[in-house]
């Protein structure tokens, strides 16, 4: 299997050729990123650290990444309905095979005080789902609300 090593923020990243995940038409906003690796940050021995949030990288970019985790951790469910073209773009033969996950941002207008460091707060963006198929190694993000709407929930995590 063909590796592929790529410098980022998180350090020298071997990335399997056959892990990569193709977003066809890209991100909103990352429309020229179109092969994406998804990963937990490595401890100081190479380690995958496991736990709420995973970063899916661009490997087309190697400055771009995005936090993201899974909504069941935080007790959300998503019931959507896909169009066929959604449906067709994932390859998608059995929904068993779809990884749900929400992107995180942090408020950068929050005020930081001693008393809340190192705690901060993270935000996730419930509207707009990313959706990849594990078995075909495909993604789409899925907007859920029109672009008038937010729908964001809340949580103060201690690092």
């Amino acid at each position: 299997m063909k590796e592929i090593k790529l410098n980022t923020r998180f350090g020298e990243l071997n990335i399997n050729a056959a892990q990569i995940i193709t977003f066809p038409e890209g991100l909103p906003g990352f429309e020229s990123s179109k092969r994406w690796t998804l990963f937990y940050e490595l401890d100081d021995k190479g380690e995958s650290m496991g736990g709420v949030v995973m970063h899916l990288q661009s490997v087309d970019d190697k400055n771009l990444s995005l936090p993201l985790t899974n909504p069941s951790l935080f007790g959300f469910n998503y019931e959507m309905v896909l169009t066929d073209g959604e449906v067709a773009e994932l390859n998608m033969e059995d929904a068993s095979d779809i990884l749900v996950l929400m992107s995180l941002y942090k408020n950068n207008l929050t005020q930081q005080t001693p008393e809340t460091l190192p705690a901060m707060n993270i935000y996730a963006n419930l509207s707009a789902p990313i959706l990849i198929n594990m078995k075909s190694r495909i993604g789409i993000q899925k907007i859920l609300a029109g672009t008038d709407s937010k729908v964001n929930y809340s949580a103060t995590v201690n690092l």
